[in-house]
């Protein structure tokens, strides 16, 4: 008789962690998952991707700091976090091509940093390749221009 007891208790704790794990699980899979940046690991992508006449004219921590000055703008317009994603905004945003150049020339100027609109770009657009990387690109969306 105890041993239909302890058979029947343990059945019931398998059926409630089954539910409870199984609902976790759905609940997680309807969520995309964050992004997440590593500095460090961003600045080597980038370095290994830049064209050879660029490496030549600026340094590993010019990278860095060109990088860090993109996250700080990308803050601003409420896109990126540091940490959670409580202050990311939902809605969309829209950046022109040349207001991310803008911000990160001013912030170089102000620093006395002496990096070209060539070099910023070239390290932005080997930074859109880290950004696919680690999935901090969603969909693409189509304006009011593109065919349907």
């Amino acid at each position: 008789m105890v041993w239909l007891f302890v058979l029947g208790s343990v059945l019931i704790a398998f059926v409630v962690a089954a539910v409870a794990v199984g609902s976790v699980t759905a609940q997680q899979a309807g969520k995309s998952r964050p992004a997440v940046y590593d500095l460090n690991v961003a600045v080597d992508h980038v370095a290994d991707r830049l064209p050879v006449e660029i490496t030549a004219e600026i340094s590993f921590d010019d990278v860095r700091q060109v990088l860090l000055w993109h996250l700080a703008f990308l803050e601003e317009k409420g896109v990126a976090s540091y940490g959670t994603d409580a202050d990311v905004s939902s809605s969309l945003v829209v950046v022109t091509d040349d207001e991310p150049i803008a911000y990160i020339l001013g912030r170089a100027d102000d620093a006395e940093l002496d990096v070209t609109d060539d070099q910023v770009v070239a390290i932005l657009t080997a930074q859109e390749d880290y950004y696919r990387r680690i999935g901090a690109f969603g969909p693409e969306v189509s304006g009011p221009d593109d065919p349907l």
